[in-house]
């Protein structure tokens, strides 16, 4: 049962039929420009229900789209570099994202503006106690803004922290090795080794930089329907690539970083191919002819990535790679001894 379901049956718990239900998400959606999700619009009713009591410290695997005065802790793992952008009004912006963890998992603290200056008073390993905070969807799960709220580093005399695990705890991979033929749709956190045996696509598209949905050129600005508002436009690389380790062959895709992990830079990727359409080519035809001129080398190299598992009606199983590491000749040597006893 997903979080939408529980929610639902604590609501029919509370006395409220499914048809009322269904009427007071549908109006809590409409109040809010379509910002939420279904799960998010019941997280809201069920707060205002006294369901779910938002004033009390929740864990991050608790925590729901939509919600408001969230209070939680968490360790740090690690951050990204502030990185300014210029708005529409000519005025300048910054964005950094704060990763913390606790026992049931783990999520971003987005910074905005003034905000970001938090990065220089933390490191890794730090505990940081949010207070009144909100969430919002994000392209990686649910993640955390201040909002109204604020933050505190390394609170003292709070008993929460001696429920948060160490940092190599945390910071331990939850993968496992499979082979190509074992995977199946819905597996997570899994790694494989494998070749890359075929160069697809790479493509491109404006996102929000905020959640990573497509957004729109409407008057004469860059809008995105998921947040509801005017964003500076993200530009996003999506690489495609088939692997292949003698019992399979899956279809592989590296988004954003792990994309410029694979090619390099998006800008440079992005005017190359420009460059190839032209000179006559399509956008399908000259990004294959991108790959095939500038990244031919990459046939034949021999990777381990780890990631999930999903299915796509057009291309079957395809493989999100989430993290991508050197092979170690030297460490593969001993697992297999291991296995063999």
């Amino acid at each position: 049962m997903d979080k939408k379901e529980v929610l639902w049956e604590q609501l029919k718990k509370k006395g409220l039929s499914d048809h009322e239900i269904q009427a007071k998400m549908e109006q809590k959606l409409q109040e809010v420009g379509g910002l939420l999700t279904d799960e998010g619009a019941l997280t809201i009713i069920a707060s205002e229900l006294g369901i779910i009591k938002e004033q009390d410290y929740l864990r991050i695997g608790d925590l729901l789209d939509g919600m408001t005065n969230v209070n939680i802790v968490g360790r740090v793992l690690g951050y990204t570099e502030p990185r300014e952008f210029q708005r529409n009004d000519g005025s300048k912006g910054a964005v950094s994202n704060i990763i913390i963890a606790d026992k049931t998992g783990k999520t971003a603290l987005t910074l905005w503006d003034h905000e970001v200056r938090l990065t220089e008073q933390i490191e890794r390993g730090d505990i940081l106690k949010i207070v009144d905070g909100i969430t919002r969807e994000g392209r990686r799960g649910v993640q955390i803004q201040i909002g109204r709220g604020k933050v505190i580093v390394n609170p003292e005399d709070d008993p929460r922290i001696e429920e948060i695990p160490p940092l190599f705890k945390l910071t331990e991979r939850p993968t496992e090795r499979k082979e190509i033929a074992e995977l199946e749709e819905g597996n997570r956190f899994c790694e494989i080794r494998a070749t890359i045996a075929k160069l697809y696509t790479v493509k491109f598209y404006d996102a929000c930089p905020e959640c990573y949905k497509r957004v729109i050129f409407k008057n004469n600005v860059f809008f995105c329907p998921n947040c509801n508002k005017k964003v500076e436009k993200k530009r996003v690389m999506i690489f495609e690539a088939g692997l292949d380790d003698c019992t399979g062959f899956i279809r592989a895709s590296f988004f954003e970083r792990k994309a410029e992990e694979m090619l390099g830079t998006t800008s440079e990727a992005y005017y190359k191919v420009k460059d190839l359409m032209s000179k006559g080519h399509d956008a399908r035809s000259a990004q294959r002819q991108y790959l095939n001129e500038v990244h031919q080398t990459l046939l034949g190299q021999e990777i381990v990535v780890s990631g999930d598992v999903t299915y796509n009606e057009y291309t079957g199983l395809t493989f999100t790679v989430r993290d991508i590491r050197e092979l170690d000749i030297p460490q593969e040597c001993y697992s297999i001894l291991e296995e063999l006893g």
